[in-house]
């Protein structure tokens, strides 16, 4: 994500940048470290994960008395930012670029006054990107299984998928990670990127510049999407 914006945005740029779904701040961090004039804003409605965020925001910010080199270090406290909020509940003044990985297929609700939000929260000419599963065979197959097991939720199947998820990568994330994923298993996306959707974006004002493919780390991850959506002017 972070090079994918890089392709988009100058690194010089003083832009305005607002993660939706910032998770623990990965994204956020790297972008940071990426656009050193840039404000960043980071939203989440786990209050868990912004917790996590804000004490790396502090170490990372630490080094400014201990001297470690670190990009995040030379910024103004304010120049990134963390909030527990539900998204339509955040308000602010509009961005110029608005990132979301992995999070606008799972937010409940009808789709037009999601994209009416982004369209008030991306300024015109500004960028929103958007990773997210696209329809295929493949990814309405697992969700057509995310919806099947979604009310047989129990502790033992909990387990069940953390095992397999143990076998399946190896040892190559870690466990926290993994459990943290066990519930995204159980939810079926409320929308998937296609030619009706991004004709509501267009409807919304938002004009598809650019795709790029994700690479699937898991063959019980959906298949993802960025999609690069500009804000119309007019």
């Amino acid at each position: 994500m972070r090079d994918i914006v890089l392709e988009h945005v100058p690194r010089v740029r003083a832009v305005r940048v607002l993660d939706i779904g910032c998770g623990t701040g990965s994204l956020v961090f790297c972008l940071a470290d990426a656009l050193p004039a840039a404000t960043l804003v980071g939203i989440d409605i786990s209050a868990a994960n912004i917790r996590a965020a804000r004490e790396q925001l502090g170490a990372r910010s630490s080094g400014r008395t201990s001297g470690t080199p670190q990009s995040t270090s030379e910024r103004p406290e304010t120049a990134i930012t963390f909030d527990a909020v539900d998204y339509f509940e955040y308000r602010s003044e509009p961005f110029d670029l608005v990132v979301t990985d992995g999070v606008l297929h799972l937010i409940p609700g009808a789709t037009a006054p999601l994209l009416e939000k982004l369209a008030t929260d991306v300024r015109p000419g500004g960028l929103l990107v958007c990773n997210m599963p696209f329809d295929c065979r493949y990814n309405r197959v697992f969700s057509r299984i995310r919806s099947v097991i979604r009310p047989l939720r129990s502790t033992w199947l909990d387990r069940l998928i953390l095992e397999a998820a143990r076998v399946i990568h190896r040892g190559d994330m870690r466990d926290e990670d993994l459990r943290e994923r066990v519930p995204y298993m159980y939810m079926p996306p409320e929308r998937m990127m296609n030619d009706d959707l991004a004709s509501c974006f267009a409807a919304a004002g938002f004009d598809r510049v650019a795709e790029y493919r994700m690479k699937t780390t898991s063959i019980s991850q959906l298949k993802h999407r960025v999609t690069i959506f500009g804000r119309r002017a007019h």
